[in-house]
């Protein structure tokens, strides 16, 4: 088979999405949360392997799979000398990680780190960069302190044009977590992102049931907008 012009060929490994985000200063890597990715999920309006969310799981989620992924992190960091907050995506297969890209870079991630743990990513991003010092940070600590937090990009189904949703949800459960809101008279054509929705839970099934209810009142307030 001819491969066309602009494309590469990547293998298919059935597992979970996952990322873990950490900082590296002078080949010093230090893990700063693990996520699991939501990845084509219907719930948010995404099919495919389009990106929709994170959810920052909480100690008794993921545990076989946090110290294996760490050190592939620290692998990853020290390879590359990278410096400041980065990320890497995995897919977890029976517990191994298998890397599919690191992101020197800002990740859609940090913000539920900061939500969670209280650390400000930019802080030790800034420090790391300017002052060569990772952080003095414990993850598994963190882990067991924190429940789960996750988001979801909402999706639109269809084309809709936009009305208040701050008001139209200021009854749900969804308006005090609901982010990235556009201006009411906002067109937004189908397949194109409406908003985000955050929630916790005492474990990441929870957490992702509450993102879900969230998405859903979104949706029934477009509905309503018709």
């Amino acid at each position: 088979m001819r491969l066309p012009p602009g494309c590469y060929l990547q293998e298919f490994i059935d597992g979970t999405p996952a990322s873990v985000a950490f900082v590296a200063a002078r080949r010093r890597v230090v893990p700063i949360g693990f996520c699991r990715q939501l990845i084509g999920e219907e719930s948010f309006g995404a099919s495919g392997f389009r990106y929709c969310g994170n959810i920052l799981t909480a100690a008794g989620d993921d545990d076989d799979a946090v110290d294996a992924v760490c050190a592939l992190a620290g692998a990853v960091g020290e390879e590359f000398g990278l410096v400041g907050v980065n990320g890497v995506d995995v897919i977890l297969q029976s517990g191994v990680p298998y890397a599919i890209e690191a992101n020197p870079r800002w990740c859609a991630s940090m913000e539920l780190i900061e939500r969670a743990y209280g650390l400000s990513v930019f802080g030790v991003h800034a420090a790391a960069c300017r002052d060569g010092e990772a952080a003095d940070f414990d993850l598994a600590r963190a882990r067991r302190a924190a429940q789960a937090v996750g988001k979801a990009i909402v999706f639109a189904r269809r084309d809709v044009m936009i009305g208040d949703l701050r008001t139209r949800l200021s009854d749900s459960a969804a308006a005090g977590d609901l982010h990235d809101i556009p201006n009411p008279g906002t067109p937004i054509r189908s397949g194109r992102p409406v908003c985000t929705v955050f929630a916790g839970g005492r474990d990441a099934a929870a957490c992702r049931d509450q993102l879900t209810r969230r998405a859903a009142a979104v949706y029934a307030s477009l509905d309503a907008m018709l």
